[in-house]
């Protein structure tokens, strides 16, 4: 579980001071997947970098389990961060010399010599196995988006960062990525994500609008994907 308290997010810009997060304070519990959506620069990313401990923040607190995911004196948050989280980005950035494989098992090689044997398995599901040996320029868009899930996994997350995770591909790939999250998410995977299609966000079982830097809107989703396409809709009609 990630609770949130007072969050503020500030850029300095030469002498002036610009709130890009402003006191925001939730809860994304356990086998929750939470999209946020927004209009562009409104600071969805900004809140999902901070969330996940790779932005520094202003002012608040963000707990993992209770544990402060911005304490400094804690030594031991860059590997929390390593292996309680799992980053999925629009662009997958594999690491071109290397296979799929190497690319999906390359943060879980260092400390477990079955890394491979899982990263494998990982593919399967993904059904991607065939590509293992293949190299990033010999796979498609949707493919290397699998391949970059697979490699989300490989440290076994709690919770599972996705940003823009489907912008960069056709309809029929983004549509095959969303049931692959919404496989993950019924198995009990913790997803927060965020995305500008309610096509997209209405795979998830919570949808959070955010407007300049503050969540205005926090609903439930349910199963009725076309229900919630039509529910996200209404509810940003007014600024997306």
């Amino acid at each position: 579980m990630i609770k949130v308290e007072k969050l503020n997010k500030t850029y300095q810009v030469g002498d002036k001071k610009i709130p890009v997060l402003k006191d925001i304070s939730l809860t994304i519990t356990d086998n929750e997947f939470a999209v946020v959506m927004g209009e562009s620069g409104c600071g969805k990313s900004t809140f999902l970098s901070c969330i996940s401990g790779l932005s520094e923040i202003t002012s608040g607190q963000i707990l993992l389990d209770d544990l402060s995911l911005h304490d400094k004196k804690n030594k031991a948050m860059e590997e929390i961060r390593l292996k309680k989280f799992g980053f999925i980005f629009q662009d997958n950035y594999m690491i071109d010399n290397l296979t799929v494989l190497e690319n999906v098992c390359m943060s879980r090689l260092q400390y477990d010599p079955n890394a491979y044997e899982l990263g494998r398995s990982l593919l399967a599901s993904m059904h991607i196995e065939q590509l293992a040996d293949k190299y990033p320029s010999q796979v498609s868009g949707g493919e290397k988006q699998r391949a970059a899930i697979a490699r989300a996994m490989i440290n076994q997350p709690d919770i599972l960062f996705a940003d823009e995770p489907t912008a960069s591909l056709d309809h029929r790939s983004a549509s095959d990525i969303m049931e692959i999250f919404k496989h993950l998410n019924e198995q009990g995977q913790c997803i927060l994500m965020v995305t500008h299609s309610a096509q997209i966000a209405a795979y998830g079982t919570r949808i959070m609008i955010m407007e300049d830097g503050v969540f205005y809107q926090d609903e439930p989703l349910g199963k009725d994907r076309k229900a919630n396409v039509e529910k996200i809709r209404d509810m940003v009609k007014d600024i997306l």
